[in-house]
């Protein structure tokens, strides 16, 4: 074990200790703690993340209650061990954030159609069964309907209507859109992005479509670029012994809160994303419009995350590509 993954582990195991001291509950008992990737200022974290807990609470009669801790806990890419080890025992996040152990969950954001086509296709079957190796239960998929993500920029587009000269942040899956636009990637944690505007270290930044207006980045960055791309998913995972104590019908329970989830970000996230920028627009942003169609930077965007799939993943990759491609899912 390197010098860098001992400090990852001894940060978590603290923050793991500081949880325990503040709750000294037993896995056995009815208190679990849920990690989350963002934080309150996220509008999914009420939408998704507490109304799980809150939902599960009330369907087991407080027999199951989730205790949320945030990125100020243990940080965004450091999460998927500590959940695995059973230090925690339920993960919001999204597939990229743990590439470093699996891609698989990354092809997510390349899947299209309905949400009832992706659930009769078996591919969040098959991302559950690849998860179980790793000590996780898939507890839930939701993905957007037809939104996903967009960049926001300090200045707005150039002549040639792309980001030559410029470095935006963006995780390794935002990476082939940044490039094909002439950007430079910059990879910074979530926390880090606001200083970053500010202090010119990155000219802008890759984000979903919702949840800007909670970060603030409207007071350093004062350009949306259009069009935006993809589809955007989350994903809840639990620590697999974990879920192997509960019992058939605190499973199936907890599976029908989050086919509940599963069906509001379908159904919110899009009309969430224009409200978004229509409060964007009121604190003083401006939409810049690039030179790239949507069908391009999509086309871009789906096969760079395949492409981040088969380097991490390759038998799986093509098992997945297959099956959303035999359900017209995929291209």
């Amino acid at each position: 074990m390197g010098g860098a993954e001992k400090a990852m582990n001894i940060r978590w195991i603290k923050a793991a200790g500081i949880v325990a001291a503040l709750s000294a509950t037993p896995v056995e008992a009815a208190e679990y703690r849920m990690l989350t990737s963002w934080d309150k200022s996220n509008p999914a974290i009420a939408l998704l993340a507490e109304a799980f807990a809150k939902n599960v609470e009330a369907a087991s009669k407080g027999n199951i209650k989730f205790v949320l801790n945030g990125p100020e806990t243990v940080p965004p890419f450091e999460q998927l061990q500590p959940v695995a080890s059973g230090a925690f025992h339920l993960l919001y996040t999204v597939g990229i954030y743990h590439y470093g152990t699996t891609g698989v969950a990354v092809a997510l954001d390349a899947i299209r159609g309905t949400m009832d086509e992706r659930r009769a296709s078996g591919l969040f079957a098959a991302i559950d069964q690849h998860y179980q190796t790793l000590g996780l239960k898939v507890v839930a998929v939701p993905i957007s309907a037809t939104k996903g993500y967009h960049f926001v920029l300090k200045a707005p587009v150039g002549a040639g209507g792309d980001f030559s000269g410029r470095k935006i942040r963006g995780t390794p899956a935002y990476h082939p859109v940044i490039r094909m636009l002439g950007g430079t990637p910059v990879v910074l944690p979530p926390a880090e992005i606001y200083s970053g505007l500010e202090k010119g270290v990155i000219d802008g930044a890759a984000w979903p479509a919702v949840g800007v207006l909670g970060t603030r980045w409207y007071e350093v960055a004062k350009y949306l670029a259009r069009p935006g791309f993809g589809v955007a998913h989350q994903i809840f995972l639990m620590n697999l012994d974990t879920w192997n104590r509960f019992s058939a019908d605190e499973k199936a329970m907890m599976l029908a809160e989050g086919r509940k989830l599963e069906d509001v970000w379908y159904k919110e996230f899009d009309r969430m994303a224009e409200e978004e920028e229509k409060a964007l627009i009121a604190r003083g942003m401006t939409i810049t419009r690039l030179s790239a169609s949507e069908a391009k930077l999509n086309q871009v965007w789906g096969e760079g995350l395949w492409d981040l799939v088969v380097k991490k993943n390759p038998k799986e990759a093509e098992q997945l590509r297959k099956l959303a491609r035999s359900k017209n899912l995929t291209d």
